[in-house]
């Protein structure tokens, strides 16, 4: 199985997605740990705005689709924790499950724009998470994401604040199975 998360910064997929290999048998992919590592970064170092340019992106995803066939092809389900919020990026991810024969998933996490800037200006004053997002990040985000398809909303599993919890995740996900 290949999961994907999507929705904007703020909605919690790190959040939510981090609880879940102590729950399944599956090995998580963090896009903002990734794409710092490929920069020679430190996950809770500061980014500037070329890490988030168009062709480090680019770069990015592609190494998200590398590990996650290297981890389909062990046998092990891969959930690839980004924005996917572009239609394109989705695309490859369901083009790579199709091409080794499994199931995929996106995990769409919806929240209100007032509870997506209050997280996000919280974590921002922390400084103890991976994520460069801020609320400028955020309007970016808003403005240039790609509605999810007829298609991939078949493939979708939609989890609202009020159901954002790594058991009751788990328990919709078996159900898929089932």
């Amino acid at each position: 199985k290949l999961l994907i998360t999507h929705g904007l910064s703020g909605s919690g997929k790190s959040h939510l997605t981090a609880q879940l290999p102590a729950l399944m048998p599956l090995v998580r992919i963090r896009s903002d740990v990734e794409r710092k590592r490929l920069a020679g970064l430190a996950p809770q170092q500061a980014g500037d705005a070329a890490l988030y340019a168009p062709a480090m992106t680019e770069r990015t995803y592609s190494h998200l689709a590398e590990a996650a066939r290297a981890i389909l092809a062990s046998g092990r389900p891969a959930l690839i924790d980004a924005t996917f919020l572009q239609q394109a990026q989705r695309q490859r991810f369901r083009q790579l499950a199709e091409g080794l024969g499994v199931e995929f998933v996106i995990l769409d996490f919806d929240l209100p724009q007032a509870e997506l800037e209050r997280r996000i200006s919280q974590r921002s004053a922390a400084r103890e998470d991976a994520s460069d997002a801020d609320l400028a990040v955020l309007q970016q985000q808003i403005r240039h994401a790609e509605p999810l398809s007829a298609e991939e909303l078949a493939q979708c599993l939609r989890l609202e604040q009020h159901q954002a919890d790594a058991h009751k995740l788990q328990q919709l996900l078996g159900a898929r199975d089932g």
